[in-house]
């Protein structure tokens, strides 16, 4: 009988773990929401991603991958590379589209010519983490993701390593708008 019991504690668990899913966001120019190719196509892209909300609903247990600009190198120079700085705010701050604090600072999308592939970064939906700087989600909450590139600009005078200096290099205002609106589902 306890074997019985062990196995579909097992099974369930697995088929627990099976059901999630993963939403994979392109947080660049190579967003899948682009529908038509040439200049015209990246203006069409910039307006729908970059300036429109863009709502992922998922559930508990789901994974949202967010997925960084990549070039080959020589593909595009340095200083024309998309780099990002991606915030987990609250609704107040989404709707000025300005973090208000440097700890709701969630990925940095700082390398762009990557060597093998492009940078990744994964956000599981989850009640509870093991991780002191992990975040916990409830369901029905509303979660929202803005970015900032200036943040990213590649400056001569930034040194390496100066988290303070990277504190003071906030723009006043963001000169983008692309906000990821994450809707958890009951």
């Amino acid at each position: 009988m306890d074997l019985v019991c062990l196995v579909c504690v097992t099974l369930s668990i697995g088929a627990w773990f099976a059901s999630a899913e993963r939403h994979s966001v392109y947080w660049n120019s190579s967003n899948p929401r682009q529908t038509n190719g040439g200049d015209e196509g990246v203006e069409r892209y910039l307006r729908s991603f970059l300036w429109d909300e863009y709502t992922v609903e998922v559930r508990i247990n789901d994974y949202l991958d967010i997925i960084c600009p990549h070039y080959a190198h020589g593909e595009v120079s340095s200083h024309a590379a998309e780099r990002y700085v991606l915030y987990m705010v609250e609704k107040e701050d989404y709707e000025v589209c300005k973090p208000h604090s440097f700890d709701q600072l969630r990925w940095e999308c700082s390398r762009p010519f990557a060597p093998h592939a492009p940078e990744k970064f994964s956000e599981k939906f989850q009640r509870f983490t093991p991780f002191t700087l992990g975040k916990e989600f409830r369901q029905g909450e509303s979660y929202y993701y803005i970015y900032d590139p200036g943040a990213m600009v590649p400056k001569v005078e930034r040194s390496i390593g100066n988290s303070a200096t990277q504190l003071v290099s906030f723009p006043l205002f963001f000169t983008g708008f692309l906000v990821l609106f994450v809707s958890m589902l009951h």
